[in-house]
């Protein structure tokens, strides 16, 4: 006895259950290298971040350490704005077709994933404001505003010094 076979027939929502299992898990699959390159992205722009915010911090230590110095002149606090955050510098391979650029890929550094740093680039001074005892004396605002303006190179509109 020979049992004939039949064809396997598949309905149609279970077809479509199957295309939607297999979309779904390809979804998830390009969703997580989505999130993975999101996250990069958001790596970078905080530690730009970051490294803006360390950078003024200083720049606001350095120059209250040196008005202190200054003859008349006492209990001094510094703000300082930044035109942009700092820029990083990563590293890349270029590639050219008959001389146009046709694609660009960033140098990992590790298994972190994380782009090979060249160069960073500070920001430039927007202003710069200045709270301090003897700063309303008009010979040593002039004094205060020339050494921010030389230091800075910023005019000195952008210098406020306040008693």
């Amino acid at each position: 006895m020979t049992e004939k076979k039949t064809p396997l027939t598949l309905s149609k929502p279970l077809v479509l259950l199957i295309i939607g299992i297999i979309a779904g898990i390809l979804l998830i699959f390009i969703g997580s290298n989505e999130k993975k390159a999101s996250s990069q992205a958001s790596d970078i722009l905080t530690d730009e971040m970051e490294m803006t915010d360390k950078y003024v911090r200083e720049l606001e230590n350095r120059v209250c350490a040196m008005l202190e110095g200054m003859d008349g002149i006492s209990d001094v606090d510094v703000i300082i704005t930044a035109k942009e955050c700092a820029e990083i510098v990563y590293a890349q391979n270029s590639k050219y077709n008959d001389g146009s650029l046709t694609e660009k890929e960033y140098v990992m550094a590790d298994e972190s994933g994380m782009p090979v740093k060249i160069k960073i680039i500070y920001p430039k001074i927007k202003g710069v404001a200045i709270v301090c005892r003897g700063g309303s004396n008009p010979i040593n605002r002039e004094r205060i505003v020339e050494l921010i303006t030389s230091l800075f190179d910023i005019n000195s509109s952008c210098v406020c010094v306040v008693s």
